[in-house]
């Protein structure tokens, strides 16, 4: 038996393959392939990176793996596994079905921003050379900031179910792409002085054109002042004796009848007074005499 790490032989042989040659020497394989790559923004251990190798290298020839066992041994949760698992996939490249922007963008059904992105990805890995550009996160935030940049509505929800991030993790690298790609794909925009001024200009460059027949009728047709002024006085002057005219014909016609207050009739006989109220007593109602 080949003699591999320690690590390795002492995982293999608690998940019981121990006994599995081939596993093995996949798995070590793998494993020095991904000390040759860059690591940068994994925070993979050694220990979970032996096992998912382990995994790995169990599912390429089809040997049977205790998968609970093996996330137990990892010291990892699940989701977080299956990334793990996932990123040292494609940095191995054994993931034939590895995310790309032509891809995301006939799924999200913009492909009209795939020149872009795919730019934008190329820009930044010779920005950032000791990144992994074929990881999935780098791909959906490529194709993110080129639909925002060409304004193109698009669900950031399913942008992140692609990318495998957590909210917090893209926010933190959706900040450092944005000004990536405003700094070297926006378009800046024009203000708002630059606009009026150069609307100015071609009003001032365009010359105006006027009817010569229509500018001499306005000519003949313009009025003196003097002459405007008297005529329309005259108009008020008879507008308002027609006025005054037609109001004393109604004072003529309406007939005044003067006002009768109504007289009030005293009772004769009251229920409350009596014509002797002296040494009698009051009644209600008269008596009548006999």
């Amino acid at each position: 038996m080949a003699k591999y790490n320690k690590t390795l032989h002492l995982i293999a042989s608690k998940l019981g393959i121990s006994d599995e040659e081939k596993v093995l020497r996949k798995a070590a394989e793998f494993e020095r392939l991904l000390e040759t790559k860059s690591t940068a923004g994994s925070n993979i251990t050694d220990t979970s990176r032996v096992v998912i190798c382990l995994d790995l290298a169990a599912s390429l020839y089809g040997t049977e793996f205790d998968v609970k066992q093996a996330i137990k041994y990892s010291g990892l949760r699940p989701t977080v596994y299956a990334n793990s698992k996932k990123i040292i996939s494609n940095r191995l490249e054994l993931d034939v079905d590895r995310l790309s922007v032509a891809v995301l963008c006939a799924s999200l059904q913009n492909s009209g921003v795939q020149a872009l992105a795919e730019k934008i990805l190329e820009q930044y890995k010779q920005y950032s050379k000791e990144l992994d550009m074929s990881l999935p996160q780098y791909v959906c935030m490529a194709v993110y900031q080129a639909c925002r940049i060409s304004k193109v509505k698009v669900s950031k929800s399913k942008i992140i179910e692609k990318a495998r991030l957590k909210p917090a993790q893209w926010n933190k690298l959706e900040a450092d792409w944005s000004q990536f790609a405003d700094t070297h794909f926006a378009v800046k925009k024009r203000g708002k002085k630059e606009v009026k001024n150069s609307i100015e200009n071609v009003e001032e460059n365009v010359p105006m054109e006027v009817d010569s027949s229509k500018q001499e009728e306005l000519i003949e047709t313009f009025e003196p002042y003097e002459q405007w002024k008297k005529r329309m006085l005259d108009s008020a002057y008879s507008e308002l004796k027609e006025l005054e005219k037609t109001q004393s014909d109604k004072l003529k016609d309406m007939v005044m009848s003067p006002r009768r207050s109504p007289r009030k009739t005293p009772q004769k006989y009251s229920p409350y007074k009596s014509l002797n109220t002296k040494g009698s007593v009051r009644l209600l109602f008269p008596i009548e005499s006999n």
